[in-house]
């Protein structure tokens, strides 16, 4: 995570000194254009996973500098903050794996959960650059395509089971054992789990925008569009998979809760966005 902070610290910087450097020539160079924007309001985590992913709602605010080729033609490139979330659901799951208890036994450690859901939530700094094109007029038709290049500044999940039953196999003696509670075997129900990050990589996208520009006066413009931004890229980089329910042999009353995604229930996490798009733009 202090990788990806240092790496979006540095491109704002570096975004920020090019603005300055614009802005200084902006009275002599009418083929720029500074704008912001505000977008919304699907935005969500996707990945292939045995359950239920349900897309939650997130909402980007930025900025964006276009230099003009020609009246129809701008390049630009711009630095925006956009947040994330989305549901996982598991109408039952379950799964079970060697482990050693606190007096040195072997047995088979048995977890059963069900109505699971993960709450995940991340924010990422973006830098997109994109080229546009625009119909001439004061009520112009644009359509802009391009990547957007992405570095997580936080992120987080927390797990709800409505019910999840652990057990103890013990072979050598063909006993399976539900109790006690102290040695990590019982059944609880609304389990509520505290919030966990989930560290990311640097995500890559194809972001894609049209809609109408409307000229206000000599410099001013707003835009209203559309926008679609999808991950090309698996952002989640997990070593090894990792047991849902995670036994615990030196204090087995607690016991730990990893990601869906650190699980072989998912794979492939990716970044997707889309809504609704305004830009106020100043030339």
């Amino acid at each position: 995570m202090k990788k990806n902070i240092n790496s979006y610290i540095t491109s704002i910087a570096i975004f920020t000194a090019f603005l300055a450097a614009s802005l200084n020539s902006y009275s002599q160079d009418k083929k720029q254009e500074f704008s912001i924007s505000l977008g919304g309001p699907f935005s969500y985590i996707d990945s292939n996973s045995a359950g239920k992913t349900v897309p939650g709602n997130g909402v980007s605010a930025g900025f964006r500098y276009s230099y003009y080729l020609n009246e129809g033609l701008s390049i630009g490139i711009g630095v925006e903050y956009q947040t994330y979330s989305s549901d996982l659901k598991f109408n039952s799951l379950g799964g079970s794996y060697a482990a050693t208890d606190a007096e040195n036994e072997n047995f088979q450690f048995r977890y059963r959960a069900a109505n699971l859901r993960e709450e995940q939530k991340m924010d990422y700094i973006n830098v997109p650059i994109t080229i546009q094109f625009e119909t001439p007029g004061t009520s112009k038709f644009y359509i802009a395509a391009g990547g957007k290049i992405g570095f997580a500044s936080g992120g987080s999940y927390q797990t709800t089971i409505q019910n999840v039953t652990t057990s103890g196999y013990y072979p050598q003696y063909n006993a399976e054992l539900f109790s006690p509670a102290f040695a990590g075997f019982a059944s609880t129900d609304n389990l509520v789990t505290n919030k966990h990050d989930l560290d990311t990589k640097v995500s890559y996208s194809a972001t894609f925008e049209t809609g109408l520009k409307q000229v206000i006066g000599n410099r001013n413009s707003i835009y209203i569009g559309v926008y679609f931004d999808y991950g090309l890229n698996n952002i989640y980089d997990k070593s090894g998979d990792k047991h849902l329910v995670q036994y615990n042999p030196e204090l087995p009353v607690e016991l730990g809760y990893n990601s869906i995604f650190d699980t072989n229930l998912s794979s492939n996490v990716r970044l997707v966005s889309y809504g609704l798009k305004l830009r106020f733009a100043l030339r």
